[in-house]
C-alpha cells in the first residue's frame, strides 16, 4: 500500500505542471473566443442597424459608467457610435453590451506584447473596420501557455491565429 501511495505522488508531482498548462490554455482560449464573440457583435450590429458600431475596453461592468478607457484587461463595451469618436454620447449612442474584465492576470496586447490595447474599435455599416489590427491575449507572467492571437483584416472579419505574437 505504502509503495502504490509513493507511486502515486510521484505521478502527480509529475503531471501538475501540465494539468496547469492545460487549465491556462483552456482559460486562453476561452477569454479569445469571447473577445472575439464581441468583435463580431460590433460588426454585425454596424451592418444590421446601418449605422457604426463601435468596441472599446471600459471599466463599465465594475463601474456602471459608459466610458471608453483603461485596456481590455479591464473588460470591454459594444456600443452604437454614430460620431465615430471614442465617446459613448448620452442620448445619442446606445450600450449594446458590456462584458467583464479578464481574470486576474490575463492580459491584451499589442502583436510584439510590449504593450496593453487600448484602441476602439470601429465597424462602418459595410461591415468593414477599415484597419488593420491584432489583439493578443496573453497570460499572466510565469505560465508557459503560448498566447492566442485576434486578428481583424482591413475588411473587417476577424480570426484566431496561433503563434502570430509574442
Amino acid at each position: 500500500l505504502m509503495i502504490a501511495l509513493a507511486v502515486l505522488v510521484v505521478l502527480l508531482r509529475l503531471s501538475a505542471p501540465s494539468l496547469q498548462s492545460l487549465l491556462h490554455g483552456n482559460q486562453v482560449r476561452a477569454q479569445a473566443h469571447r473577445l472575439m464573440g464581441a468583435i463580431n457583435l460590433a460588426r454585425s450590429e454596424a451592418i444590421l442597424r446601418n449605422s457604426p458600431v463601435s468596441l472599446c475596453p471600459s471599466r463599465m461592468f465594475r463601474t456602471g459608467i459608459p466610458d471608453c478607457d483603461g485596456t481590455y484587461a479591464d473588460g470591454w463595451l459594444v456600443f452604437s457610435n454614430r460620431d465615430r469618436d471614442r465617446t459613448v454620447d448620452a442620448g445619442v449612442d446606445e450600450v449594446l453590451q458590456v462584458f467583464p474584465p479578464l481574470p486576474s492576470g490575463y492580459a491584451v496586447t499589442n502583436r510584439a506584447g510590449t504593450r496593453p490595447v487600448t484602441d476602439t474599435i470601429s465597424y462602418l455599416p459595410d461591415g468593414s473596420s477599415r484597419a488593420n489590427r491584432t489583439l493578443l491575449l496573453c497570460t499572466p507572467p510565469g505560465v508557459d501557455v503560448e498566447p492566442l492571437g485576434i486578428v481583424v483584416n482591413i475588411a473587417g472579419r476577424p480570426r484566431l491565429a496561433r503563434g502570430w505574437g509574442q
